[in-house]
């Protein structure tokens, strides 16, 4: 059955029968498309895991690809102290591109994935009343998306910046459009970081917080587990703050959200194991002792 968390995600538990007598069994399945991500914890020819498969075969063409190593792009790698995603092959895809003669030795190793001046270089974008130009357009939206694609899988550190560009799809510059193709050459600089959720028993927490704009704030938050971030987020907020409170308020609220989605599928996966509260960390105190106030009517 579809979790109700998320309708992309089955989950059937059941006890079956097997020559050495009953045993409780388990299948998580993620649907993508046509793409199906399974987990079990048996394989042998009793298992759910083999029915399924058997099933859906018999109705459909299907390929079984055993272990997962590789999944729209995402790379995935085991050892005994856990599990590793990255998008190294597709960064490189995205270089050869957007970059065919390579990153240009004036990128430092050590540079940031975008300048300071970018939120500037946004609004003189999204200021301005000339006509994009139609080949800019074509080709900055086809760039941003492919950087998107990264930004919502495994690399969390380009999110501030490609949300950023985002907003300029409509009406991009020649300086935005460098903008992103700074954040590739960062990509391929550091195209071998990857998400390390390390083994073993671990509690979800979050984060989040704002930059407190003259016209829109910008919220940000990010969800962690076994070491590492497994939800993310940066984007615009949709109202005006009128103060640096406000604005961390509206952005804790977007991450409570998103923190009692991960809590519902967490327990519906049957991954949780305690009854507490996500605990969820701002860095402003008015906005923590308004959110406790508002706790305690």
């Amino acid at each position: 059955q579809p979790c109700s968390a998320d309708s992309c995600v089955f989950t059937l538990r059941r006890e079956i029968a097997t020559p050495a007598g009953p045993r409780p069994d388990t299948v998580i399945i993620g649907c993508y498309v046509d793409d199906l991500f399974i987990l079990h914890n048996e394989d042998d020819d009793n298992s759910l895991y083999s029915q399924f498969t058997s099933d859906l075969s018999k109705r459909w063409d299907v390929d079984d690809e055993g272990e997962v190593s590789d999944l729209l792009n995402v790379e995935i790698s085991r050892d005994d102290d856990g599990v590793t995603l990255r998008q190294t092959a597709y960064i490189e895809k995205l270089a050869k591109t957007w970059l065919p003669d390579g990153v240009p030795t004036s990128f430092q190793f050590n540079s940031a994935p975008h300048s300071e001046d970018i939120q500037t270089k946004v609004l003189d974008a999204l200021s301005t009343t000339d006509p994009p130009d139609p080949d800019l357009l074509k080709r900055y939206q086809s760039l941003v998306g492919s950087l998107l694609y990264a930004a919502t899988n495994t690399r969390p550190d380009i999110a501030y910046c490609v949300s950023m560009l985002c907003r300029a799809m409509a009406r991009p510059t020649p300086a935005l459009f460098d903008a992103g193709l700074r954040i590739i050459c960062y990509l391929f600089r550091h195209r071998h970081i990857g998400l390390f959720y390390e083994s073993g028993k671990s509690t979800l927490s979050g984060m989040s917080d704002a930059d407190w704009a003259v016209k829109h704030s910008t919220s940000g938050f990010v969800f962690m587990m076994s070491k590492a971030a497994i939800s993310w987020g940066s984007k615009k907020q949709q109202s005006v703050a009128l103060s640096s409170c406000e604005a961390e308020i509206v952005a804790a609220s977007e991450a409570a959200k998103e923190a009692i989605y991960l809590d519902r599928l967490y327990d519906e996966l049957g991954f949780k194991e305690s009854t507490d509260p996500i605990k969820l960390f701002l860095d402003n105190k008015a906005a923590i002792a308004v959110s406790y106030t508002h706790l305690t009517l």
